[in-house]
This record gives structure tokens, C-alpha cells and sequence, in this order.
């Protein structure tokens, strides 16, 4: 397994149980002990959890943001079934933001079956994993180049996005709750969300079912200000659907 992967499955880990040790991952993950102690120092340096004697607590949820590389492991099959739900959406002869999300990033390729289609994003996986050609037209927002998250931020992307126009802006969240709306870890992230919905027509929320229910520092968006929420699953709580209605999409 890649150390990418471990680290995801690590997290993921965490997550459910909140403290771990060494031998535990080790035999969950069918890998050595001094492997897991060495990923185990990498995730506490990005600060996603404190060492411990013998193993590791969670640290994440509401401090930290998740770098790409982990974010582009975990949901993927999620991800997948949210990019066909979208595909709906999707047009010849329009134009497209998305944001620097890795559910975008899973998306982005179904633009490749449509003709004369323009887009604008802030993420360098999109920006990497596609080019442009006689159909697709793709724009960097520039800016300056938050690492390791793989996306421009700051006054100049600002500055870049209102330069442009689009008939949609798909993008995505740290969380999603019924009080809250829309949340994320960073504040700049927020500003170069703002600026894509600001100058974009309707705006589509992909957000994968393990969000909902979980709120972070900064609100993006309220339920009310979002056009259509897709996700790969019902969420539980039925007051979304309630609110929401037929903008929520999951079939």
C-alpha cells in the first residue's frame, strides 16, 4: 500500500476511533510497526494527530485542512457516483468555475465529452490532470499557490475570478450542516469560493455523504444560497431534505 493511502486509511481510522496504536494499525493495515511509526511522525507534522506512547490520537476536525494527497484518496467511490449525478448538468457550448476540491477534480474529466466548453478553476489538480483543446478551453485563476493543498488563493485570484463569468460553479466543503450550511477549515479558501459564486449563474454543492452533520470554523454558504446539493447517499437527517426538496440530488 502507498504511503498515500496509508496515511488516508490512518486518518480514517481516527476518525472512528479516535486514539490508536502502533500494533493495531500495523496488523489493520498488514504493514510493519516501524512503517506505521514512520507515517504516524509524517501525519503528526501536517498536524493531523499527537503521538502518544505506543500509538496516536486524533487531532483533526477543527483546526486542520486535509492536504490534496490525502483528500484524492479518501471517497473515491463517492466521488465517482457524484461526478455522474452532476454529469447531468453539464453542456455544449457553456462555461464552467470549479473550485480546488477533489471531488471537482474527479469531475472535471466528463467536460471532455462536450463541445466548445470553457472553465475556470482555482485547483491544481484539475488544472494538471486536464488540457486544453479544440473543445475545452481551460483558465487558471493564478494566485498565490497554497501548499500542500493544491490550490491559488489570495487578492489576485480574487481579482482573476471577477474578471469571468460562468453558467455554473460546482464545488465543495470541509462540512455540511442544516444549522451552519456550507463550512470549511480556511478563511481563504472561503474568499476564493465567494468570488466563483458571485460570477456564476447557479452553484452546485458536491458534497459526499460523510460531510453532512459536521460543521467547521467558517461558513461559505447557507443551505438557501445553494441551487442543488449532490451526494452519493440520503443523509439521515431528514431536515435536509425537508429544507432542500428536489435540490437535493442523490439518485
Amino acid at each position: 500500500m502507498l504511503s498515500d493511502a496509508r496515511h488516508s486509511q490512518i486518518v480514517k481510522y481516527l476518525e472512528t476511533h479516535h486514539s490508536a496504536s502502533v500494533q493495531d494499525l500495523a496488523r489493520d493495515l498488514y504493514t510493519s510497526p516501524s512503517t506505521i511509526r514512520r507515517d504516524l511522525s509524517e501525519l503528526e507534522s501536517m498536524g493531523f494527530l499527537r503521538r502518544v506512547h505506543g500509538g496516536a490520537v486524533l487531532t483533526t476536525g477543527s483546526t486542520f485542512d486535509t492536504p490534496a494527497s490525502l483528500r484524492r484518496t479518501q471517497q473515491l467511490a463517492e466521488k465517482q457516483k457524484i461526478a455522474t449525478l452532476a454529469s447531468r448538468f453539464l453542456s455544449s457550448s457553456s462555461t464552467y468555475f470549479f473550485d480546488s476540491s477533489s471531488t471537482a477534480a474527479v469531475f472535471a474529466p466528463k467536460l471532455l465529452d462536450y463541445l466548445d466548453v470553457s472553465i475556470a478553476t482555482n485547483g491544481l489538480g484539475i488544472l494538471s490532470n486536464l488540457q486544453s483543446s479544440s473543445n475545452l478551453s481551460i483558465f487558471s485563476c493564478g494566485g498565490f499557490l497554497r501548499s500542500p493543498y493544491d490550490e491559488f488563493t489570495g487578492n489576485l485570484t480574487q481579482e482573476n475570478i471577477s474578471q469571468m463569468h460562468a453558467d455554473i460553479f460546482f464545488f465543495s466543503c470541509a462540512g455540511l450542516s442544516v444549522e451552519q450550511g456550507a463550512t470549511e477549515l480556511s478563511d481563504e479558501n472561503v474568499a476564493v469560493k465567494r468570488a466563483f459564486y458571485r460570477n456564476s449563474k447557479q452553484h452546485i454543492l458536491l458534497c459526499d455523504s460523510t460531510k453532512f452533520n459536521k460543521h467547521f470554523f467558517f461558513t461559505s454558504f447557507s443551505l438557501k444560497d445553494i441551487d442543488y446539493v449532490i451526494t452519493d447517499a440520503p443523509p439521515a437527517n431528514a431536515h435536509y431534505a425537508e429544507i432542500l426538496g428536489d435540490r437535493l440530488i442523490y439518485e
